[in-house]
């Protein structure tokens, strides 16, 4: 008989959460907007691509201001 700890399925993803939310060269604001809907016990499917969604749309929306001041000078 093994006394190995078998973690369980929310410890994986809270595991894996803490490590995305350490890697710089992810998006921070994806990472936190899953970090939250986990923290609020409130990851599914749907919120989660609802959320990727609006991250997605931010950042794109930065990158044109970005654009715009760029091209101003």
């Amino acid at each position: 008989m093994t006394t190995e700890n078998i973690k369980t399925a929310s410890e994986v993803i809270t595991e894996f959460l803490d490590t995305q939310a350490k890697d710089e060269a992810l998006d921070a604001d994806t990472v936190a907007a899953v970090g939250k809907l986990r923290k609020d016990d409130d990851l599914s499917k749907v919120k989660l691509l609802r959320k990727l969604e609006e991250a997605r749309k931010a950042a794109l929306k930065a990158d044109v201001a970005d654009a715009e001041e760029a091209g101003d000078d």
